[in-house]
């Protein structure tokens, strides 16, 4: 599978569109809806957008699968994904709409979900839509004007957010929602890193279990990595949820080297989930 460049990237119009957003503050509160409809379900509230970043990604994977497998099947799993991908989106848990700062992410679980039916359809793995997803993020963070990126790596660590932080932990202790995350601050120790947080329950892990499909979590952990390094924050993570250990444990550094990424964790994942390889051609 060979991947994209970042010209062929954006010659697909899809620059902007792909890429995990900042952590945003907390907003008003969504109501919870026992059914999908648009006035109190946060996903259709925001179906357009949501949809339009989905069509995004979309053109930017059909590009990165077409030279393996053909153009006619790249365009044809495009489809079958963006169906996938309506039929998901306004039936994802609800988490607390805008008043939840990660509620962002579970659209993102739903890229996965829509475009791994299709491929695992024509052999291949959690792992196949994991690289395409890491790739595109990749490339798109990448070509981030550097002083955005470290505007946006220093908002991280500004007395604001730690509180607004430290605020949605708590929130989340009170489980208000099953579906969400669990999470517990903590201090930095004035050497190693400036500040981090536990998550004891992740929704993404959740929502992947509810799909059937838990083999996809590892990968979306993997995102992580890159965003760090291009924002400067300095992540340094040993322990996931979705590879089966008790939390997972992010530390921040800010301006620390990110010593972790694809290329680093993809044999651990193989070896903790009992997967192979992807076969590449």
């Amino acid at each position: 599978m060979r991947p994209v460049t970042r010209r062929e990237f954006i010659a697909c119009s899809v620059a902007g569109s792909c890429s995990f957003l900042p952590r945003c503050p907390f907003l008003a509160p969504a109501a919870c809806a026992a059914e999908p409809v648009a006035r109190d379900n946060y996903y259709l509230a925001h179906k357009k957008e949501l949809t339009d970043a989905f069509r995004g990604f979309i053109a930017g994977a059909r590009q990165f699968l077409s030279p393996e497998l053909g153009v006619g099947l790249a365009e044809t799993v495009a489809e079958q994904a963006l169906r996938g991908f309506d039929r998901l989106l306004p039936r994802l848990p609800e988490v607390g709409g805008e008043r939840n700062w990660d509620t962002q992410y579970l659209p993102i679980a739903a890229w996965y979900v829509a475009l791994y039916e299709p491929l695992r359809a024509n052999g291949k793995k959690a792992e196949d839509v994991g690289r395409v997803v890491y790739e595109l993020n990749r490339i798109e963070l990448e070509g981030m004007p550097k002083d955005k990126a470290r505007s946006q790596g220093d908002a991280l660590f500004t007395r604001e957010s730690l509180d607004k932080m430290r605020a949605w932990v708590v929130w989340t202790q009170k489980r208000e929602y099953p579906a969400n995350w669990v999470a517990t601050f903590v201090p930095g120790d004035g050497k190693d890193f400036d500040f981090g947080y536990d998550y004891s329950e992740c929704a993404l892990c959740k929502y992947f279990r509810s799909q059937g499909v838990p083999e996809l979590a590892p990968y979306v952990c993997l995102n992580d990595f890159v965003r760090s390094r291009v924002l400067g924050t300095g992540l340094r993570r040993t322990m996931t949820l979705a590879q089966g250990d008790l939390v997972c444990n992010f530390r921040y550094k800010k301006a620390g080297p990110v010593l972790q990424d694809w290329s680093t964790e993809i044999g651990l994942i193989r070896s903790r989930m009992g997967t192979k390889p992807a076969r590449r051609t």
